[in-house]
Parts: C-alpha cells; structure tokens; sequence
C-alpha cells in the first residue's frame, strides 16, 4: 500500500506573560527536505511526497522528527497535511489497512503492521488513525479513529481503544469521502486547551474541509501529565494490499 504524505506545516502556538510565540515544523520542497526528520523503514522520499509504504503486505513505515517537541506550554497548536491511499486495491485481499498520525510520549519503537495502523507497540500519547480495513467483519471502510492515551489493547489496535472520554470513532465515511483513490485529501486538525477544564484538549479535525469531530478529550493512562513528545506518521499493511 502506497500511503503519500504531502505534509505542510505543524504550527506550534506558544504563550508567556501575556506575549504569543510560534514554532514551524514542515516537510516541502521536491524532493521532500527531510533535514531533522527521521525515515523508519518502508518510507522513503518520493520527489514532493513521503511514501510510508509501498503497495505490498506486511510492511510499515514511518516519519518522526527527530527531536521531541513541546506541547505542555502550548495553548493552541495545529497540524495540516495531503495524504493520498492508492494501489492495486486487488478483490483477493481487500485494502488495508491505514495510516496514523501521532505526539507520543517516548521515543516510538517497534512499529506495528497490518491492523495497527503503524502506530509503536508502545504508544502513549495523542494519536489520530486513517483506517481502510474493518478488522470485526474483514471489509472496507474509511473511519477516523482518535486516542489521547495509551494504545494498550489486543494487537495495538486503535479501532477497538474505547477508553471512556479519551477515544474518538467516525462513522464509516467510504460512501461520501473515501480515503482510497487517485486524489489527495486535506486534513486539518487544530487543538486548544479547554479552558473549563485545563487538562483536556479540545481537537477538531477537518477531512476536506468537512468537520468530523469538535470536542473536549481528556488524557488517559501515560498521557496524563506529558510535557513532551515525539510526533510523526507511520503507515501498515497487513495480509492486504491497497
């Protein structure tokens, strides 16, 4: 499976006495300029797009900064980015399985394939999962998944974290925005700090401009009370290509 990331800018707002800061954090140019990021794996500069993996099973990939960066200070902070799922989309198989996006508290190891997402065996943090592949029936779909928290379910798999106030899930948007197909779609997702109650984020992700989610989540397992981060994207194929 091919997943292109086209990533534009990760915009970090900063706040102290009174004065506003901000931080940039981007993948442009063709080739991609990749000076401070770090490739894992199956992913690989591709002209003016990252590609996480190629159109085959049982493979990963990943893109991170190689610094963590700091969200703890960060009254608002946004991330915008073009992805593009395309391959063979062969009837054998079926499509999977997705990508992620993800701010996590450690250093992400052993990324996971198939329904995974990519997302690291160890993840704690905010992760936000593209997902082709419906693991309880075997058919495609196309849903959002979120987690603020710990991945701590059976084979990583963010389709199934339902922890209370923490976790998000779109209805299946195959029919009206498909995540599979010959053109990129643009997602924006911005986060604030609640101020009714200063722990939570409230995130709103747009998916082409639509909205899909605005709301209050709170942190959950690892990722309450986390100062700093690692963000990047990682991408799975599992026994199904794209």
């Amino acid at each position: 499976m091919k997943r292109k990331l086209l990533i534009y800018y990760l915009i970090i707002l900063l706040g102290f006495s009174g004065q506003v800061f901000s931080q940039t954090y981007q993948l442009a140019g063709n080739p991609v300029n990749t000076t401070g990021w770090d490739l894992v794996s199956n992913a690989a500069v591709d002209n003016d797009f990252i590609r996480l993996t190629t159109d085959n099973t049982s493979l990963y990939g990943a893109i991170k900064l190689a610094t963590p960066i700091t969200l703890s200070y960060c009254d608002k902070w946004k991330v915008e980015f073009d992805f593009r799922i395309d391959g063979n989309g062969t009837t054998q198989f079926g499509r999977g399985d997705g990508f992620t996006f993800w701010y996590l508290v450690n250093p992400p190891t052993g990324f996971v394939s198939g329904g995974g997402l990519g997302i690291p065996g160890n993840a704690s943090g905010l992760m936000v999962g593209f997902d082709i592949f419906n693991n309880s029936t075997e058919g495609q779909m196309s849903k959002i998944h979120l987690l603020y928290g710990t991945n701590d379910t059976a084979g990583n798999n963010i389709e199934y974290n339902n922890t209370p106030g923490s976790t998000f899930h779109s209805p299946d948007l195959i029919a009206t925005q498909p995540f599979v197909g010959p053109v990129y779609k643009h997602v924006e997702v911005n986060g604030e700090t609640d101020l009714t109650n200063p722990t939570n984020w409230i995130i709103k992700i747009k998916l082409d401009g639509v909205l899909i989610v605005d709301q209050s989540f709170a942190p959950s397992g690892a990722a309450i009370g986390m100062s700093q981060g690692y963000f990047g994207f990682s991408a799975a194929t599992g026994g199904a290509s794209a």
